[in-house]
């Protein structure tokens, strides 16, 4: 078969090129369309490509496929089921109806499909080369033999000035030629995350006497209830500890339901209480018998002054032995330092980020972690419980932040 390509600024002109050079028995194979600079690159015009053929010979589809030939006659050219023929175009007024054709049919829109594809491609390309442009810029002082890693932490929502300073300490640890072997720079990228990220280790009883009181404290719907069924199922069940819950989220009947619920499960007392001072009898009243006292509490807005400051008598009368702040990884960078700056005036001691499996980016745990100075006590890595839950690991929290979801 003799296979020709053609090229012209439109559909319609190289639709023309087709029929002038092969006769009206050519058969379309391929279109795309592509851009071509000039003017040394500042400016571009599009190209429109067509590959035919002449010479391939198909069975007349209206004659079915056994048609038989007359004798004396050569068998009718047809198209192929994705191949427009010329023989209709009778003329320069039918042309634009003659592209509008091709790409009606199979091929013409398989054709457009993959020229839309790359041309996708290369915008995704150019506009990550611009990013990267505009970052070497506002941060020459980050090597550039170093530069794409910068890039992974910053895409990972890594704070700017954190990235910088992990990658610098990277540069003065390694050597120039080392600077190639991407596996050795992330595993000691690695080893600057796992630094820069304090952990406190699982919830420990340190006191002979009296029970051990924890408190959660967060936002509303950042997982606070479920965070503390499976801190409770864990101690009872799993370190065979003695447990009593206690809630003050009298706000949700649901949240009270659920954690009356998995106290019964595993076999523990749980009490509701509404002031200060049923919080004080039912800590008095549970301390004979448990090793380990959660106390549920409601979730607060960041902006409701007078909500913090009522959780914050509530603590003052529990006199917990650890609070931890409740986040979710899934809040903005912004909402979460709005948290931790007004949750820090009530109590944190530490901080438990939920909802690790429903994260885009887990760069924001390092920002905050790194910027408040508080450890990171358990991440939450789904609803099921007690098994999605996992004491904070430095490592663990390195690698996912470098897109790895290995321990």
């Amino acid at each position: 078969m003799n296979l020709q390509t053609f090229k012209a600024p439109t559909m319609a002109e190289a639709l023309t090129q087709v029929k002038r050079t092969m006769g009206p028995d050519a058969v379309i194979l391929h279109t795309r369309t592509y851009s071509q600079r000039y003017w040394l690159g500042l400016r571009r015009h599009e190209i429109v490509e067509i590959t035919a053929g002449r010479g391939l010979q198909m069975p007349d589809r209206r004659r079915g496929p056994v048609a038989q030939a007359a004798p004396t006659r050569q068998p009718t050219r047809t198209l192929p089921p994705a191949a427009p023929n010329l023989q209709n175009y009778v003329g320069p007024r039918d042309l634009s109806q003659a592209g509008r054709d091709v790409l009606n049919t199979p091929a013409g829109n398989t054709a457009v499909m993959l020229t839309l594809r790359e041309e996708m491609k290369e915008l995704k390309i150019a506009v990550g080369k611009m990013v990267t442009e505009v970052r070497q810029t506002k941060s020459p002082e980050v090597p550039e033999e170093l530069f794409s890693h910068y890039m992974q932490l910053i895409g990972n929502q890594v704070a700017e000035e954190l990235a910088i300073e992990i990658i610098k300490n990277v540069q003065r640890q390694i050597r120039p030629e080392h600077a190639e072997n991407a596996e050795f720079v992330r595993e000691k990228i690695a080893e600057q995350l796992e630094k820069y990220m304090p952990v406190a280790g699982p919830i420990t009883r340190t006191k002979a006497h009296g029970p051990h009181v924890v408190a959660l404290i967060g936002p509303t719907g950042v997982g606070k209830t479920t965070t503390i069924a499976k801190l409770a199922a864990n101690l009872k069940l799993r370190e065979k500890r003695k447990v009593g819950l206690i809630t003050i989220d009298t706000y949700r009947i649901a949240a009270i339901d659920q954690l009356r619920k998995y106290a019964d499960i595993i076999g523990s007392p749980l009490k509701v209480v509404g002031s200060p001072d049923d919080l004080r009898e039912a800590i008095i009243s549970m301390s004979q018998d448990c090793e380990f006292i959660l106390i549920d509490t409601a979730g607060r807005s960041p902006n409701d002054t007078l909500k913090l400051n009522e959780l914050k008598t509530f603590l003052a009368v529990a006199a917990p032995d650890e609070v931890h702040l409740v986040l979710s990884t899934t809040s903005s960078q912004a909402c979460v330092e709005l948290a931790i700056e007004r949750f820090s005036d009530v109590r944190a001691d530490k901080i438990i980020f939920t909802k690790l499996d429903e994260a885009a980016h887990v760069g924001v745990m390092l920002n905050v972690v790194r910027k408040v100075n508080k450890s990171l006590s358990y991440v939450t890595t789904g609803q099921d419980v007690p098994d999605d839950i996992e004491v904070g690991k430095g490592r663990r929290l390195a690698q996912l932040i470098l897109g790895n979801n290995g321990n």
